[in-house]
């Protein structure tokens, strides 16, 4: 069985999607009884693949006539069939949410959350537009669903009106590497933050609870957000130019991993306050740096950070501000939230992953799915 997958979230800036898709194909290995191919556009060959795809083990099949982006846009106009773009496959597994039109054989598709349909007002205009026009079409010609946590699953279910056997759970993990900095670009104390500068991801009340512990409080702490500019982040840095104490809040843009790690490991608390997540990486990478973690209680973040986390209320400026100096002035609470993490992120784990990915791939072979 020839199984195909999309790695176009792998070439660029790696995020979530990005992490998650590259983590699982660089552990899956062709054998007997699956050969792997790995499809993307690569226009003109402007992309290093060697460079973004270091380590996946699998025959990778550049498409270099088209740009994604063009591809995305007349593939509902234009009769183009997938297979005249890459060689064809039993099976097509696609991990970003959309599938499109003029394709054979089985398809899979990723879908990570229901951000879309949840807080519409936090996604990209392109991206919701997207996904609204296709995501009929592409859960329809899916044989499998495939999405990273319960939380997720119970989502899809209630608001796609999909059947529980047609989905089927691949955690994520932490995604760690050995390389780590001996030095980070801060000095003093700091709340770490790292993820995309977008609303989904609730910074402007993540800035005022720092305002709010800035005077009552006096910490010296910094806050410093590592992480790419994403969708209506202007917003965002107007916020943090206009608070109180907005000398101390460092915006670090993406960071490279030796970098990041080293961001983690340095913290004195690592805060995500998330509105939703269908999963939520960052947590877990911080718990395995031993930084304490307070996050917020909403969507999946309970399911992936446990008994591990300071949960606060994401709507709450308050409870994100008590939460934060909860950690901050209580070190015992904090050696407890440190050594619970070390437990609980070593219960996600990228190989069991792809593993229960490797069996869906044989499950539908044999015509059990």
């Amino acid at each position: 069985m020839r199984v195909a997958l999309e790695l176009q979230p792998c070439c660029g800036p790696r995020t979530g999607i990005g992490n998650y898709t590259y983590e699982l194909a660089r552990r899956l290995a062709s054998g007997p009884e699956i050969t792997y191919q790995g499809n993307v556009f690569n226009y003109r060959g402007r992309v290093d693949t060697a460079d973004a795809l270091a380590g996946v083990d699998m025959d990778i099949r550049e498409n270099r006539s088209m740009q994604y982006g063009v591809y995305r846009r007349i593939w509902r106009f234009v009769p183009l069939r997938y297979e005249s773009l890459f060689p064809p496959a039993d099976v097509t597994h696609f991990f970003n949410y959309i599938v499109p039109p003029r394709i054979d054989g089985t398809v899979i598709t990723t879908i990570h959350d229901m951000t879309y349909l949840r807080y519409p007002e936090t996604v990209n205009r392109s991206n919701l537009r997207r996904i609204r026009e296709g995501i009929a079409y592409s859960v329809e010609r899916s044989s499998l669903i495939v999405t990273s946590s319960q939380f997720s699953k119970r989502e899809i279910m209630e608001l796609l009106k999909v059947p529980a056997e047609r989905v089927a759970v691949i955690p994520a993990a932490a995604s760690i590497s050995d390389a780590c900095m001996s030095e980070v670009p801060v000095t003093g104390p700091y709340i770490l933050y790292v993820g995309a500068i977008e609303p989904r991801k609730n910074l402007q009340r993540l800035l005022k609870a720092y305002e709010l512990l800035k005077r009552e409080t006096g910490i010296p702490h910094k806050l410093v957000l590592a992480g790419g500019r994403g969708w209506k982040c202007e917003d965002i840095y107007r916020a943090a130019e206009s608070i109180y104490g907005s000398q101390d809040v460092i915006f670090l843009g993406h960071v490279p991993e030796a970098e990041k790690n080293a961001l983690y490991a340095n913290a004195s608390v690592f805060v995500f306050p998330s509105l939703y997540e269908g999963f939520g990486i960052p947590p877990l990478e911080a718990m395995h740096w031993g930084t304490p973690v307070v996050c917020s209680n909403a969507a999946s973040l309970p399911e992936v950070a446990g008994d591990a986390a300071c949960y606060v209320d994401p709507l709450s400026v308050e409870s994100i501000a008590e939460g934060i100096w909860r950690v901050i002035s209580d070190k015992a609470y904090a050696r407890q939230l440190v050594e619970a993490g070390r437990i609980r992120c070593r219960k996600f784990d990228w190989d069991a992953s792809a593993r229960k990915l490797e069996q869906v791939y044989r499950s539908i072979g044999e015509g059990t799915i």
